[in-house]
């Protein structure tokens, strides 16, 4: 591929956050965007904390967007996605405030999208993890796995496709933005993949997860808020009946088994916290 399709490809990717009262971290993540040379965009749902809001006026890489309070992440990706769209371009790597990236990992889904703009043809998004970063299971760096459920942090979602899904659904405030975002692509005919040996990709590092001895197993789990909690429960039932509503048994199944697996470990975290 010559030098001018390269930089031709490079601009049709966009990097985004949405954040909420971020670390200060934050800050040489946004630096490290800027200094790449990619276009990123950043919805503030917490603008009061100055940090990144006077940050973002030194640059001249970043569209700063606040809405003046927090009206969730549904709203928040929906509207850079879509911005990004406008601004004409192709493909948008979205990712969570406290997952850890370096420029490896940006390089490593520049260069897979160069080799692999095709699948816009059929697939809604393309997951970036490292589940398998240190497996030798195969020599293919860019191995694909199709999913039926996935976070939003580390993907790379193709735009046009986004437009006609109409979007993330800004029904859902923070719990099952992305799940409902998976099943509407399942209803919509839009498959989305995995590739799990991203150099450089950490969502774990920053997670507020402890250590817990379950049955002689080890498992990091967190206990979420009461508040937290209840939200996830009035999601998930939302997300499940639409589910059975659109007819989409495989996706019910699969997200009740999640939404199981889910409650069960919350049950437990409190039940061991009742007797330290």
């Amino acid at each position: 591929m010559n030098t001018e399709n390269n930089e031709m490809l490079n601009k049709k990717i966009a990097i985004g956050f949405v954040i909420y009262f971020p670390e200060e971290s934050i800050i040489d993540k946004i630096k490290l965007v800027e200094e790449s040379g990619f276009m990123f965009y950043i919805f503030d749902n917490s603008p009061k904390i100055s940090l990144v809001r006077d940050f973002c006026k030194k640059l001249k890489n970043c569209k700063y967007i606040t809405c003046g309070k927090n009206v969730g992440l549904g709203f928040g990706i929906s509207s850079i996605c879509a911005q990004a769209y406008y601004d004409s371009f192709s493909a948008f790597l979205f990712f969570d405030q406290d997952t850890c990236f370096n420029i490896d990992t940006l390089n490593f889904i520049q260069d897979f999208y160069k080799s692999h703009f095709h699948l816009e043809s059929s697939y809604s998004a393309i997951v970036f993890n490292s589940k398998e970063i240190h497996q030798n299971s195969s020599e293919n760096k860019y191995e694909l796995k199709d999913v039926l459920m996935v976070i939003n942090s580390g993907s790379l979602f193709f735009l046009k496709n986004l437009e006609a899904l109409n979007w993330h659904n800004t029904n859902y405030f923070v719990e099952c933005v992305d799940y409902e975002f998976c099943l509407n692509s399942n209803n919509n005919n839009f498959k989305i993949a995995e590739c799990s040996k991203t150099p450089g990709f950490d969502h774990k590092t920053k997670q507020p997860d402890k250590k817990y001895k379950i049955f002689g197993k080890e498992k990091f789990l967190r206990k979420y808020s009461r508040k937290r909690l209840f939200d996830y429960l009035f999601a998930s039932i939302k997300l499940i009946l639409k589910s059975i509503k659109t007819r989409n048994i495989r996706f019910t199944k699969a997200y009740i088994r999640s939404f199981v697996i889910y409650l069960y470990f919350q049950s437990i975290i409190r039940i061991i916290k009742i007797f330290k």
